[in-house]
């Protein structure tokens, strides 16, 4: 593998700046996207039984496979947190997590195999409030550590503005990166959607879309992340 691309993005359930819901304007919107793998956040409603906020036939959207992350067979994914894949590349295991919180939340782990080599992409949409934030980040990292290691790349709305608070708990194997303001989309200025990968990665590029599309099919710019696999690693916690 010579490298990897990955997308993220909170597209509101398909809300447009407009007010408007146009499902079709944000899966137009995703069809153009260089990746391997999207990660979408709010992609379910959040009233139960959560119905998907984007159609997906055959399982697909656009170019994509939708990954079955539901284990109820309604919605797209666990916590409004869906992933789509290039197809080829194969899903070996999926972890899913509920999050401390005082508002429903939670994250996805997913084992891929990507051109020949073993890797993992977690997709998270944290809580509004600083002090869930670090315990679910402690969470994640910790329930990562049970795992079989593999390299690992931390994606999605991480909800947190600032680079010198709220993040204390990311422990020292993991490189936090924001490629940018990504909220309010019309006019960004907080960093909310953020990168997060394993010392057997490397960040070559990042950046945040900016798509006349993208921008009015969410209140959340996208972000994307080009990254090489290392030859040469340290060991996960050195």
């Amino acid at each position: 593998m010579t490298g990897f691309s990955l997308v993220s993005w909170n597209i509101r359930a398909g809300l447009g700046r407009d007010l408007r819901r146009r499902p079709a304007r944000t899966i137009a919107a995703i069809t153009a996207f260089d990746a391997d793998v999207v990660l979408l956040q709010e992609a379910d409603f959040r009233r139960h039984p959560r119905p998907a906020a984007l159609p997906s036939p055959q399982g697909r959207i656009g170019p994509f496979e939708v990954v079955d992350l539901t284990p109820t067979g309604v919605g797209l994914g666990w916590h409004g947190i869906a992933m789509l894949k290039r197809p080829g590349i194969t899903v070996d295991a999926i972890h899913r997590y509920d999050l401390p919180a005082l508002e429903p939340r939670g994250a996805v782990v997913v084992d891929l195999t990507v051109s020949g080599q073993p890797l993992r992409v977690v997709g998270v949409h944290l809580g509004l409030l600083r002090g869930n934030r670090r315990k679910q980040i402690a969470f994640i990292a910790a329930r990562i550590a049970e795992l079989e290691r593999r390299p690992i790349i931390i994606a999605g709305d991480y909800n947190e503005w600032r680079d010198r608070r709220g993040l204390e708990t990311v422990p020292a194997w993991i490189h936090i990166h924001s490629p940018g303001p990504t909220f309010p989309a019309g006019r960004p200025f907080l960093h909310l959607d953020r990168l997060a990968f394993s010392n057997e990665f490397e960040l070559l590029h990042s950046s945040v879309i900016a798509d006349p599309q993208a921008t009015m099919a969410s209140d959340h710019r996208p972000i994307r992340g080009q990254f090489r696999l290392l030859t040469r690693t340290k060991p996960q916690g050195g």
